[in-house]
């Protein structure tokens, strides 16, 4: 690459906006993909995010004045009058790692490492292992900085082959597997009439989130307070999302209707050469047809023939494990200015680590039928 590249910070919460053009054509271009550093993410989230606040982006350029490298977070007050740093839509987005070519990668791990000398902390939730395998880990490892790191989740992916999709469903799905879902298949179809319908413009995308509502009234999730828009000032949010999301052609809303009747919907978000799938649910009305292993299967093949690569993001479900052809871990970095606020800070989140994980613990215990507790209570002599 001819010529410097230049880092900088910025803090004014107008250098999104003006920059927006130039933040999603990196988007497009950059090494690791993140399709939650778009602009209209950006954009939308700041709006939600209640309190105070401070943008802190991290941006490399080069001398012409193309945007190469781009990691945005926030400012957030800690302990003790302390200031730390956590990503932009640290409550939405399933990945965390920069927008950047790969050129511009170290002066932005650099930067973020030189801002613990102002803040206590910074916090990055999580990262694509090969981009902390070959950028952060050594920095952090080798470095005199205070810091946490662990591998909270596992990520999932499918790559596609030259294959027909038909031969890679064949070997994801056993016989009988295969037997039941056709037969899912036909039983829905005898229902009336069935129809996947896909959609990416601004005014399609607009026009369809009130079904996706209705579906997630009916879905499971929904119900277990766990659906999309469960969360106060989600649906809001997503309403104005979408539709910006779509400009841009970063997202793909389809739906599975059974005599017009919404059952079923999938939200994906596109990059090059490139599709994560962020939700999919259905109505539990429907739900002895399988109609989201339904949608989801019409969808997988459609990105597979389009040649892009499919990431089931960090949230492991069992029929993501079934699908991937990649599977790996996804990195967490807690990194602490070395001071005492730094170490008081340090010690605090890993304190609080090992209680939320002797609470999971505890809650996802469950007492064996022979247990004498157990027999107690059913009445039974011990």
């Amino acid at each position: 690459m001819s010529g410097p590249l230049i880092f900088t910070v910025e803090k004014s919460r107008s250098w999104i906006r003006q920059n927006a053009n130039r933040i999603n054509n990196l988007v497009s271009c950059s090494h690791w993909q993140n399709p939650y550093f778009s602009s209209a993410w950006l954009h939308a989230w700041w709006e939600r995010l209640e309190g105070e606040k401070s943008p802190v982006l991290l941006t490399v350029q080069k001398e012409n004045g193309e945007l190469v490298g781009f990691w945005p977070f926030v400012e957030r007050k800690g302990i003790l009058k302390s200031k730390g740093i956590w990503p932009y839509i640290f409550d939405e987005a399933n990945y965390f790692h920069p927008l950047a070519i790969r050129e511009a990668i170290p002066l932005l791990v650099e930067g973020l490492r030189n801002l613990l000398r102002k803040y206590t902390f910074a916090w990055v939730p999580l990262m694509r292992f090969e981009f902390w395998e070959e950028f952060i880990e050594s920095k952090v490892v080798k470095g005199n900085l205070l810091h946490i790191a662990r591998i909270p989740r596992q990520t999932f992916l499918i790559e596609p082959t030259l294959e027909k999709f038909d031969e890679f469903w064949c070997q994801k799905l056993g016989t009988k597997s295969r037997k039941s879902f056709r037969y899912d298949q036909r039983a829905l179809a005898g229902q009336g009439d069935l129809a996947f319908e896909c959609w990416e413009t601004f005014e399609d995308v607009r026009a369809m989130m009130p079904a996706t509502c209705v579906i997630e009234v009916e879905s499971k999730k929904g119900r277990e307070a766990a659906g999309l828009y469960t969360v106060r000032g989600k649906r809001a949010f997503f309403f104005e999302l979408l539709p910006e999301l779509a400009k841009t052609g970063m997202v793909r809303l389809s739906i599975l209707r059974l005599n017009e009747e919404a059952i079923a919907w999938q939200l994906d978000l596109l990059g090059s050469n490139y599709l994560a799938i962020h939700h999919l649910s259905f109505s539990e009305k429907w739900k002895k047809y399988s109609p989201g292993r339904q949608l989801l299967r019409h969808n997988l093949e459609r990105a597979w023939n389009e040649g892009r690569i499919i990431d089931f993001l960090p949230l492991r479900f069992d029929y993501k494990e079934k699908f991937s052809t990649v599977k790996e871990p996804v990195r967490e970095l807690h990194w602490f200015k070395r001071s005492i606020r730094g170490w008081i800070a340090f010690r605090l989140i890993r304190w609080n680590m090992k209680v939320r994980k002797k609470m999971r613990k505890r809650n996802n215990h469950t007492p064996s039928s022979d247990n004498p507790v157990s027999k107690a209570l059913r009445g039974e002599t011990l």
